[in-house]
């Protein structure tokens, strides 16, 4: 009796907060991903007649665009998907301490990766085959060109680090995120509150007080994928992590509304408390 009293309590803690409505499919992205499975369809069809043709650059093509268009519909899916499980939680070292850290998705990330680099090599490749083979500079190649030099610079920055997977790394002196393009930290004597916002998609911002000693940069000049608020502000997109969005806002709300408890980040106690959602006010 007294395990099923715990799973209620849990179950009641980990409620939708009222500012995020019940999750649903998202009908555009579910529209794009049955186009985009049509165009894997359609181009799979076309390299089969150029590769019986011997249109072997043809066949190339079609075969890039349709591995392009399998990694698109699926970032898209893995992205919006409205169903998320428990976070990926591990112990790290971080400023000569432990800390414990909510990574940020791996398949998102790396499909996003992969899907860039898919675009870069159709794009580059198909305008170096048409400068090669066809009279003077065709602007379809210019054009292609344009479009593959940001995709392969993209890559680049992934490779120096400047793009990252990204994470939350919460210690018993504050809160970290390290997101796709940026870094954030506040410390906890300067959080303020969490608060649940929707934009389409469930947000978390942890909100800094006016005098917040917060530190925030840039790690790519070229690219902004996430937005660095112009006041003391973590926000956190839901969609660039596996866990369920309820249970990353209530880990957050617990640990700014429970000073004492803040002891326990980077040691194992702390994995533990997540989960088993034990996430209850301490006060």
């Amino acid at each position: 009796m007294h395990g099923t009293d715990e799973d209620e309590s849990a179950s009641a803690r980990m409620i939708r907060p009222e500012e995020w409505p019940p999750p649903k499919v998202n009908t555009r992205v579910a529209a794009a991903i049955v186009l985009a499975g049509v165009v894997i369809l359609v181009s799979l069809w076309r390299a089969w007649d150029a590769g019986h043709a011997g249109a072997w650059a043809v066949m190339r093509f079609f075969l890039i665009l349709s591995g392009l268009m399998a990694l698109t519909a699926l970032f898209g899916y893995v992205f919006w998907r409205p169903r998320r499980g428990d976070p990926e939680i591990r112990l790290v070292e971080a400023w000569g301490r432990g800390a414990t850290e909510i990574r940020a998705s791996g398949p998102v990330f790396h499909l996003m990766g992969a899907m860039t680099t898919s675009a870069a090599l159709l794009s580059l490749g198909a305008a170096v085959e048409i400068v090669l083979f066809a009279p003077g500079v065709p602007w379809v190649s210019v054009l292609l060109a344009a479009f593959g030099l940001p995709c392969a610079a993209f890559v680049v920055e992934v490779l120096r680090g400047g793009i990252r997977r990204g994470a939350l790394l919460l210690t018993p002196d504050g809160i970290r995120q390290r997101g796709w393009t940026i870094e954030s930290y506040l410390p906890w004597v300067s959080v303020a509150g969490v608060h649940a916002v929707h934009h389409g998609f469930p947000e978390i911002w942890v909100l800094g007080t006016p005098a917040a000693a917060w530190a925030r940069r840039r790690t790519s000049r070229l690219f902004r994928l996430d937005r660095l608020p112009p006041e003391p502000v973590i926000e956190i997109d839901s969609r660039k992590f596996d866990c369920d969005p309820v249970l990353l806002f209530r880990v957050l709300e617990f640990y700014a509304s429970n000073p004492q408890a803040r002891t326990e980040l980077g040691s194992a106690a702390a994995t533990e408390r997540v989960h088993r959602h034990d996430l209850g006010d301490l006060t």
